[in-house]
């Protein structure tokens, strides 16, 4: 059965609560390490990460000698953050627009952070993304594929589907499932769209533990 009634994008607690109970969520740069050398080769200097938690990546890139800055909704998270002296961290709803000047990014990073919206507000946010790119700048994402969907569920139980592939899990977090059709209606408008299906591996078992779409969108200059 399929809920029509509306999502709130509105509350933090759902990831306040995650960050409360689980610490640090880190993978270790397996987000960002095989972007490192592309990001130099063009060029980029000043770079955003959507969705930065508790600060890890924004650690990376700084090291790696860019200039990084850290968004995330969950106070909890920029806490723990800041308390290992992450500079540069702004408390924000990507879902609520980015509160940056136009074209102040050379790359914008979303990693298991933009798969938590409905399809409109996933539009509005590569809007935004768009907005803050200076061109020709680059939007480097990781989201849920739909085969991720069987391999969750083993973890997380579904409380209610909202849309097709969009649903609310028991704890109260959206997620959605995209297929490669979804992704490239996102940025026809975008010169370049580069995508691969990557099954990451469970840290331990070496199974496969999570199912995502890397992919890397070009600005046109």
């Amino acid at each position: 059965m399929i809920s029509r009634k509306r999502v709130s994008y509105g509350e933090s607690s759902v990831w306040d609560g995650r960050f409360e109970r689980d610490g640090e969520i880190d993978w270790n740069g397996f987000w960002i390490e095989p972007f490192a050398g592309t990001l130099k080769e063009r060029g980029c200097q000043r770079i955003l990460d959507l969705g930065c938690g508790t600060g890890n990546d924004v650690c990376r890139l700084k090291e790696l000698g860019f200039q990084a800055t850290g968004l995330d909704f969950s106070q909890k998270a920029l806490t723990i953050a800041r308390s290992k002296l992450v500079a540069g961290l702004v408390r924000a709803d990507m879902a609520s627009g980015l509160p940056f000047q136009p074209q102040c990014f050379d790359a914008v990073f979303a990693n298991v952070a933009l798969h938590m919206f409905d399809d409109t507000i996933t539009h509005v946010v590569i809007q935004e993304v768009r907005r803050v790119l200076h061109a020709p700048g680059v939007f480097i994402f990781h989201v849920n594929s739909v085969k991720d969907r069987e391999l969750r569920a083993r973890r997380k139980a579904v409380a209610e589907e909202l849309t097709p592939n969009f649903v609310r899990e028991t704890d109260g977090q959206t997620v959605h499932f995209f297929s490669e059709s979804e992704i490239e209606s996102y940025f026809q408008d975008w010169v370049d769209l580069r995508i691969e299906h990557v099954f990451v591996p469970h840290r331990v078992t070496g199974e496969p533990f999570k199912a995502v779409w890397r992919g890397c969108a070009t600005l046109g200059g």
